[in-house]
């Protein structure tokens, strides 16, 4: 699994997920229950993770860069 974004938001965190999903590529947000439950973890943790599969890395970052609502 490998990191591909990482958000202050877990909102913004889903929508990147579900656009991942919408293309065919399945995603998680591992550390969304912890920062959902204590907000100010989100600085200690590195913010909300979306991860995938290494070998959807290379087809999840072109999702990434074609969103610019997500990538910037």
């Amino acid at each position: 699994m490998i990191t591909i974004a990482t958000f202050s938001k877990v909102e913004e965190a889903h929508l990147l997920r579900m656009r991942l999903e919408d293309a065919g590529i399945p995603a998680y947000l591992p550390n969304e229950n912890t920062i959902q439950v204590d907000w100010g973890l989100t600085n200690v943790l590195g913010g909300v993770e979306v991860v995938v599969a290494d070998e959807d890395a290379d087809a999840a970052k072109i999702v990434l860069t074609t969103v610019p609502e997500i990538g910037e």
